[in-house]
């Protein structure tokens, strides 16, 4: 059973507060009749299992006061409002120099009270009992589609979302066709929340881990009595766009595959299903799916507390400092923990993301400059993380500082300095390449037409594999075979007139009728070679490259035309793009860890050459100007790395991602390395 809360609404300043049993029964004995003392037993024989100091009740007096939960008299509202006029500045620039949370930002845009207040009848039907239940049948046949057709689904969302990939005019239609689906999204959560009772003031935009986002402030659900009605209003924006991409899904099912219905309906499918829903149940961020979770366990401060409790066991147990770790029942504890531990593992994940696009960006423009620049913009946005880190290491070297200076820690503190020394300046540790790869044939050979003449026939497939020798496609010629056709007609001639020459015993007749034959023979065996010749075979074994292979049956072609081309596939090779600031890092017969896409597992490779040349040469100068200055961007090169393919899993033309491991080196060393380089390229 959930603990028993008590939500109290401010409806000036719209602040919620949330108290316990213990909390509320304490508030209600301030109510101007009573003094502390008699505060103090009342409450003690209210809550005789829980011990109050009978010091904490003024205490908690005044905090009642800075809340506005205790009436004031004119004089103290006077006095308060020139205290609160002297310290208003102050407190600005205190906030200021916390800095602002990068993960949540908001922006208000309207208040919508009045509008779903007159619109609630009109769409109050889509949350009815029967209208939920054909809903799930609904989607559970827009799931059924969505899986049939994943992999066009998946491959179409990854390009949906590739926007450093699209025109500004589809970037534009993006951003219209995310907000009109916002739009619906945030109006469902106001909607269910009018539904129940509750009041909607606040819509506007959001940064949710730098991801354009909306919110809608349903606050007011949290007096909500029915936990139901609660997490209703929780996954109305959820229902809403399930709707939204089912009825997408069928329009995309029913509609031509080339008209504009079906790619809008398609592209509504992605925005609305795959996607969003999935973005929105994520419950390790503060937006649907989170606000689900912590109603469904009844822990409203779910992140907080989480964040709080895990934070002060750290404290305590691992770093050993004074720190007191709140008492939670076991129920709660396990929460916090898998869900501490889990939130804080996607924060790590969301700053990694974070720093990988300002540090592509930075790499984009300013190359020399972009690590330099990267740590200012990651301490600019988490500078208040930083400080409580700064912070947590200032109280533990105070904590821990007569036991670092004492006698009995300098052997592990000299050992500590050791295992450091050598994480830093042993030659351990490779530094990874990323680079993309596409494969491609160690060794491809043409096949051209011997002569001119006509395809006849096509006997290989593109990507079929042939063997040595094997025919790839027969071709005839016209002239050939006329030739054939007249040379055997003139034999049987030729046959006949020595028959009649041995009849007659005529032995100049046989004599010219045997040379004619013989001749005519000799031509007919050049007619086989040549025909023969028109049977174009591979000289190795591999596979075809050449696409739409069949296309060329029937059609006429000269001589030294190209006809196919074949790559061995035994061994196939990838050229990849290599900065000159690490090309340093590489030598030959460095091991490639490969994933190509439609290939299930990694593979293995080395590199076998490095290119001696830039991929882009520079232009030469002219005897009339001066050489062109060096490219602000670096050089790159190409390594040439091999792959086994003695399976054949592995074909020609497949894309996919390479990690080199470079030289074996410190990090000192790397980092001294990289330190020199900037300072050689960027100051020098």
């Amino acid at each position: 059973m959930g603990e028993v809360k008590w939500v109290v609404k401010d409806p000036v300043p719209m602040s919620y507060y949330t108290f316990d049993e213990g909390q509320w029964g304490l508030i209600q004995l301030f109510d101007g009749t009573r003094t502390a003392a008699e505060i103090h037993r009342d409450y003690q024989a209210q809550f005789p299992n829980e011990a109050l100091e009978a010091t904490l009740v003024p205490e908690y007096e005044e905090m009642l006061r800075t809340l506005n939960f205790i009436e004031k008299t004119a004089a103290e509202k006077n006095l308060a409002l020139l205290a609160g006029s002297r310290t208003a500045r102050k407190r600005a620039a205190e906030e200021k120099a916390e800095g602002f949370n990068p993960f949540f930002i908001l922006f208000h845009v309207l208040d919508p009270h009045v509008f779903l207040d007159r619109t609630l009848k009109y769409v109050r039907w889509l949350w009815s009992p029967a209208v939920v239940a054909g809903a799930c049948v609904f989607f559970a046949w827009t799931l059924g589609v969505i899986l049939v057709h994943w992999s066009e689904v998946w491959g179409g969302t990854k390009v949906v979302y590739a926007l450093g990939q699209k025109p500004f005019l589809e970037i534009i239609q993006f951003i219209l066709i995310i907000t009109f689906i916002g739009a619906f999204h945030e109006s469902a959560h106001g909607y269910v929340t009018h539904l129940y009772g509750g009041e909607v003031r606040d819509i506007g935009i959001a940064l949710v881990y730098a991801t354009p986002a909306f919110y809608c402030n349903t606050t007011d659900s949290l007096l909500f009595t029915n936990r139901w009605h609660e997490l209703w209003v929780t996954l109305a924006g959820i229902y809403i766009e399930a709707w939204m991409c089912a009825i997408a899904t069928v329009f995309w099912v029913v509609s031509y595959p080339d008209t504009l219905l079906h790619d809008f309906a398609f592209k509504t499918m992605l925005y609305t299903g795959v996607s969003t829903i999935f973005l929105n149940i994520n419950p390790l961020i503060k937006i649907d799916g989170y606000y689900a979770l912590s109603t469904l366990v009844e822990i409203p401060s779910l992140r907080e507390e989480s964040f709080g409790y895990v934070g002060a066991a750290f404290q305590k147990y691992v770093l050993r400092l004074p720190v007191e770790v709140p008492l939670v029942s076991r129920r709660k504890r396990r929460i916090y923990w898998i869900y501490g531990v889990l939130a804080l593992s996607w924060v790590v994940v969301i700053m990694r993301f974070i720093g990988g696009i300002f540090y592509n960006l930075y790499n984009h423009y300013f190359p020399n400059w972009a690590v330099i620049l990267l740590i200012a913009t990651l301490y600019f946005i988490f500078r208040k993380r930083v400080r409580l880190l700064t912070r947590t290491l200032r109280l533990l070297y105070l904590d821990k500082k007569e036991f670092i200076m004492s006698a009995k820690f300098r052997r592990p503190l000299l050992a500590a300095g050791v295992v450091l020394a050598v994480l830093l300046f042993a030659p351990w540790s490779r530094r990874k390449l990323d680079a993309p790869a596409t494969l491609r044939p160690v060794r491809a050979v043409r096949l051209e037409a011997p002569e001119d003449a006509v395809v006849a026939r096509v006997l290989a497939k593109e990507g079929e594999r042939v063997e040595a020798g094997q025919p790839v496609l027969q071709l005839t010629s016209p002239e050939s075979a006329e030739e054939r056709v007249r040379l055997a007609s003139e034999r049987e001639r030729m046959r006949a007139e020595l028959a009649r020459g041995r009849e007659e015993a005529e032995a100049s007749r046989v004599f010219q009728s045997e040379a004619r034959g013989a001749s005519i023979d000799a031509a007919l065996r050049s007619g086989r070679a040549r025909e023969e010749r028109l049977i174009v075979r591979s000289p190795i074994a591999g596979r075809v490259l050449t696409p739409r292979l069949g296309d060329l049956e029937g059609r006429a072609v000269l001589d030294g035309t190209l006809l196919a081309e074949v790559g061995a596939d035994r061994t196939l090779a990838a050229d990849l793009a290599v900065s000159e600031r690490l090309f340093d890092d590489l030598e030959p017969n460095a091991p490639v860890s490969a994933l190509f896409r439609g290939h299930p597992a990694p593979v293995r490779g080395r590199i076998v050459s490095l290119a001696p040349a830039a991929l882009t040469q520079p232009a030469t100068a002219s005897t009339s100007a001066d050489p062109a200055a060096p490219h602000e961007r670096p050089e790159q090169f190409a390594a040439v790395a091999v792959f086994d393919n003695a399976d054949g899993s592995l074909v020609v033309g497949m894309t996919g991602n390479a990690k080199i491991l470079g030289r074996r080196a410190s990090y000192a060393a790397r980092a001294w390395r990289i330190l020199k380089r900037w300072a050689q390229s960027t100051i020098w």
